[in-house]
């Protein structure tokens, strides 16, 4: 008895595509559809209810809010439904993704001899563009579309999405384009469309296809662009300005025409007399053709709304390059902001707040500095907020802690802003050697004049920003010159710095969630994946002690204390003795009750967010970070997000010791052990 396959789907109005859709996989072998419906207006679910009285699907009708994904839903209660009905493989897809197989006879069968034993086999998508249509599509959508993305096409994400077809009984948990599995890679055969092996961190996460991805047997056609019309449809009215411009950053990466593909045609003719068939039936048939009269009459609606005309019109044309012109010329009237991360617009300091409290002055001589300069993940923030929060107490001491918050918005930014322009890299802002001068000495005006004996200055954002991190592969790109720009703005000498480091594969992993929250909502085009971030980490050498060595050449007469993040527990009165300086005793320093450190994202919930950015853009992806992160706790289901393989973790953990036993070398370093 040949072996059972069954697709898995949740459509929402997709009522003219839908038969084709059925027909397709039903003429490839497949037993059925599992489909999950709710809230389509098009008369989808009732066309799948149909559908199942004719023994082609298994309907699982549900009843969700507005705004609710079915798939994510149906995905959760599938495996169930799956061994019920005897399901052997089974493969979740979308109603605008068509399995084209490229061995045998060109249907499932032939596909599963091709790759071979296996438990799972992942197919990439390649993306068919619009052909410059308008309106809904008349007759096969795999016969009119035949322009598509290159066939070795990865400067797009959207490229490299996987799907998976899988055996049910292997399987933890399912997301849109790949299981989960019970076991490891030792127990669970997954494979490409080539029948390779999938490399053994798709068994962690990763839903993209790697470097060496083949799709020697088969691929997954992607029209996702019939014409603007439906595009919008599917995706929804922009409402606001960012929504309107990730519609047509995902437009542009989808509506790829350049080479044409006409490998559908055998599959046309082999569907078409099941597609016969069901249009046979009079109840479907009339189900399909008042479906196409909602989709005809709603985009003629959305039509008669001259922004979504104008939008329309922008996806088909040449005037898009135009739009983008006007579009710059126009951010330049935004107003100014005040807060680095703000988002748009030109910066400016905020004014300067006066001191709240009290602040013994030193008996003799002048004010010192000490200097924490991070690095990020490595208890920073800990340490910043048990200062900031005892800043009273320390005040009369003649430790002045200043604010690391205001320290960032007045010193750090605007000389990190100096660095970019000395760097020759453009930036909205440009500030004269005067102005920054200015802002730096209105800032440390009454701080100097309290004259406390020490005053503590931290920002972990000294060195760079997580995302510079994350986007080079190296540590803090910039940095010898952010500095040394720093240097130049502080008026009283540094007595003494502090630095945490860090293993390199946890950092880099922390990092890129801090990458990820970064985004704000005119955050532009997507982010880079953990794909990317790990190739290019691996292709560089990264170099606490080089990194230290920058900032001991910017600041000569500064002694320069490191000690590793993994011993600070165990280091941490002395490292804050050091800190406030002799005589304060810090044990009297208080821990307040809220001073939780923020959880990591899970892995789950970074592989929607990098999902959300490839789809639908950063700043969409800003906009819903709170909430899919609250989704997606860490915990033991959702995981701990890790982009590494146990071989590229070893490799970093082996460059870390070895770093490490460095830095215990450098004279120009005083290393704190427990």
């Amino acid at each position: 008895m040949a072996e059972q396959a069954w697709i898995v789907a949740a459509p929402v109005n997709e009522a003219p595509y839908l038969l084709e859709w059925i027909a397709h996989y039903r003429s490839l072998g497949f037993a059925g559809a599992v489909l999950f419906t709710s809230g389509s207006e098009d008369g989808t679910d009732r066309m799948a209810a149909r559908l199942a009285e004719l023994g082609h699907v298994h309907h699982v009708p549900l009843d969700l809010k507005a705004g609710r994904d079915p798939l994510r839903y149906g995905l959760r209660d599938v495996l169930p439904v799956l061994e019920k009905l005897g399901a052997d493989w089974a493969l979740p897809v979308d109603v605008d993704e068509y399995l084209s197989v490229r061995t045998g006879a060109g249907d499932l069968q032939s596909f599963l001899t091709a790759v071979g034993q296996a438990d799972a086999v992942s197919v990439c998508r390649k993306p068919f563009g619009s052909g410059w249509r308008r309106g809904l599509p008349e007759g096969s959508v795999r016969e009119a579309y035949t322009l598509c993305a290159e066939e070795d096409d990865r400067g797009r994400m959207i490229s490299r999405g996987i799907k998976t077809l899988f055996r049910p009984g292997k399987v933890s948990r399912l997301a849109p384009h790949r299981p989960y599995f019970d076991e490891g890679a030792d127990k669970v055969a997954w494979v490409d469309a080539g029948g390779q092996a999938m490399p053994e961190k798709y068994f962690e996460g990763q839903w993209a296809a790697h470097d060496g991805f083949s799709h020697g047997f088969a691929r997954l056609h992607y029209y996702a662009v019939p014409s603007p019309e439906a595009f919008i449809l599917r995706r929804g009215v922009p409402e606001k300005k960012n929504h309107r411009k990730a519609l047509l950053d995902d437009w542009g990466k989808l509506d790829v025409n350049g080479v044409e593909d006409t490998a559908m045609a055998a599959d046309v003719a082999r569907a078409a007399p099941v597609l016969e068939a069901l249009r046979g039936d009079a109840a479907l048939a009339e189900m399909e053709q008042a479906g196409r009269g909602w989709h005809e009459a709603r985009m003629a609606e959305m039509l008669q709304d001259g922004k979504i005309a104008e939008l329309c019109a922008e996806m088909t044309n040449a005037t898009r390059a135009e739009t983008k012109k006007a579009e710059r010329k126009e951010k330049k009237k935004d107003t100014v902001r005040t807060a680095p991360r703000g988002g748009g617009g030109t910066y400016m300091p905020p004014p300067v707040r006066p001191v709240r409290f009290d602040v013994k002055a030193a008996a003799e001589g002048e004010s010192r500095a000490v200097l924490h300069g991070g690095f990020h993940k490595t208890a920073t923030t800990y340490i910043q907020k048990l200062l900031e929060d005892n800043e009273a107490w320390l005040g009369g001491q003649s430790v002045y802690v200043v604010p690391h918050q205001k320290l960032r918005k007045h010193v750090t930014f605007p000389s990190q802003l100096d660095a970019f322009r000395r760097l020759k890299i453009s930036r909205r802002t440009k500030f004269s050697e005067k102005e920054l001068q200015g802002f730096a000495d209105a800032f440390f005006a009454e701080p100097l004049a309290l004259r406390p004996k020490r005053m503590i200055l931290s920002d972990e954002n000294l060195p760079g920003l997580p995302g510079h991190c994350v986007t080079s592969g190296a540590l803090y790109q910039y940095r010898k010159t952010f500095f040394q720009c720093f240097a130049r703005r502080i008026p009283l000498p540094v007595t003494d710095a502090f630095f945490a480091v860090r293993n390199y594969a946890d950092f880099f992993a922390s990092s890129y969630v801090e990458y990820l929250r970064a985004a704000t909502a005119t955050t532009s085009g997507k982010m880079i994946t953990p794909e990317e971030m790990r190739r290019n980490v691996l292709a560089n050498l990264p170099s606490w002690q080089a990194v230290l060595g920058d900032f001991a050449e910017a600041f000569p007469e500064t002694r320069v204390h490191v000690w590793r993040f993994e011993d600070f527990r165990a280091l941490r009165d002395e490292v804050l003795g050091l800190f406030c300086g002799e005589g304060v005793d810090v044990r009297r320093l208080k821990d307040m009750e809220d001073a939780k450190p923020r959880p990591t994202a899970s892995r789950r919930a970074v592989e929607e967010l990098v999902l959300i950015s490839e789809m639908e853009g950063a700043g969409a992806m800003s906009e819903r970070a709170k909430a899919v992160q609250e989704q997606f706790p860490l915990n033991e289901e959702n995981g701990k997000f890790d982009p590494w393989s146990a071989e590229e973790r070893a490799h970093l953990n082996g460059l870390y010791e070895r770093d490490w036993a460095a830095i215990r070398g450098d004279a120009r370093l005083s290393v704190l052990d427990p």
